[in-house]
């Protein structure tokens, strides 16, 4: 069978795409019978013109985008899962002591989004200036009379560029995944939240602080802390928290986590990347290097890190290649490599139980 990214697949895909219109103009004066019937065959001449060019268009993008890496990647069938491998010497454990933190509480202006199942509200930060929405899942555990005084661990969640919150709750099924770890005991039980990290439509930041610019990692490393803890019984020292993302939201994941260690205990980066791209981080080599995973894994914050790739995505194993020689004690990373699958949501969300089984290791419980 053909391969989804192999050349010969393209190659058809273009010669039907230049023969259908041309046997289309052959047929069209030629067809026989009734008016209803020469009507109709024309209307299917026409659609497998444009049947043949979407086509073809589907497979050009996908190429270049490394959406689905197979035909099972496609259709989600033959998935395969890799094993979390660690780099490091033996881990520390989960952290549970620390300040646990303040604050009234009360849902403000977070309101139930039925859909999602979320807390969702859209408020301007105190420090960044940023408005931006917030996304707050909450476990069943938070509800229960035995855990009526207590503060959970939290799992920020970053998308992928121009990602919504939402998508972490509807594809990627992130509160859904984690309840099911928790009743298998694979999990421990936090709250979700997951800020808007494209504060400007179309510019990417990669979840830093631009010069002269949007304030976005002072955004999400203190003003989303500062305005959850406000509403939402949440635990706000940094062994608590943990940051996890998928493509752009894997590098800010690791990019956060690592430049700010004190704000976070562990981060989760599914097919991710440690080089900035984004234009407003790449004008200025010194903004670069401050945004720069590689860069800052490089002074050995005391932060643990799970990277995660396919082999079928080009790129993230590379990437993760890159990094791992970079990172020395007390800064400590696993690798968790699937064999098959491409740049998409299926991929990731399959990532997900294995994510929240390595989280629940190293997050407190609620305390």
């Amino acid at each position: 069978m053909m391969t989804l990214l192999g050349w010969p697949l393209l190659v058809l895909l273009v010669v039907l795409a230049v023969a259908a219109p041309a046997g289309c103009l052959l047929a069209w004066g030629r067809l026989r019978g009734p008016r209803a019937v020469r009507l109709l065959g024309r209307l299917g001449l026409i659609a497998v013109c444009q049947t043949t060019a979407l086509l073809l268009v589907g497979v050009v993008i996908n190429r270049n985008l490394q959406l689905y890496a197979s035909w099972d990647d496609l259709l989600g069938t033959g998935a395969r899962d890799g094993e979390i491998q660690a780099m490091g010497p033996p881990d520390r454990g989960p952290h549970d002591g620390g300040s646990v933190g303040g604050g009234r509480q009360g849902t403000g202006p977070f309101r139930m989004d039925r859909r999602t199942r979320t807390y969702r509200a859209i408020v301007k930060g105190p420090k960044s200036g940023v408005t931006g929405e917030i996304r707050v899942w909450l476990p069943k555990e938070y509800a229960d009379p035995a855990h009526a005084h207590r503060r959970f661990p939290v799992v920020e969640l970053f998308p992928g560029f121009p990602g919504t919150p939402s998508t972490w709750f509807i594809g990627m099924r992130g509160g859904d995944q984690l309840a099911e770890a928790v009743k298998r005991g694979r999990g421990r039980p936090a709250v979700l939240v997951a800020p808007m990290m494209t504060v400007q439509p179309g510019r990417d930041t990669e979840c830093s602080d631009i010069p002269k610019g949007p304030k976005v990692a002072t955004w999400l490393t203190d003003d989303v802390r500062e305005i959850v803890a406000r509403h939402f019984r949440v635990r706000t020292d940094g062994p608590a928290w943990a940051a996890m993302g998928y493509s752009t939201g894997g590098f800010c994941a690791a990019k956060l986590a690592t430049q700010h260690p004190g704000r976070y205990r562990a981060a989760v980066s599914m097919a991710g990347y440690f080089r900035p791209t984004a234009p407003d981080l790449l004008r200025d080599p010194k903004t670069e290097r401050a945004n720069s995973p590689l860069t800052l894994v490089g002074r050995h914050p005391a932060v643990e890190l799970l990277l995660a790739g396919s082999r079928e995505d080009p790129g993230t194993v590379a990437a993760i290649q890159e990094l791992l020689p970079k990172v020395k004690q007390p800064t400590r990373a696993f690798t968790y490599i699937v064999p098959t699958g491409g740049h998409n949501i299926q991929v990731w969300q399959r990532m997900l139980p294995k994510a929240y089984s390595w989280l629940a290791e190293r997050l407190p419980a609620p305390s």
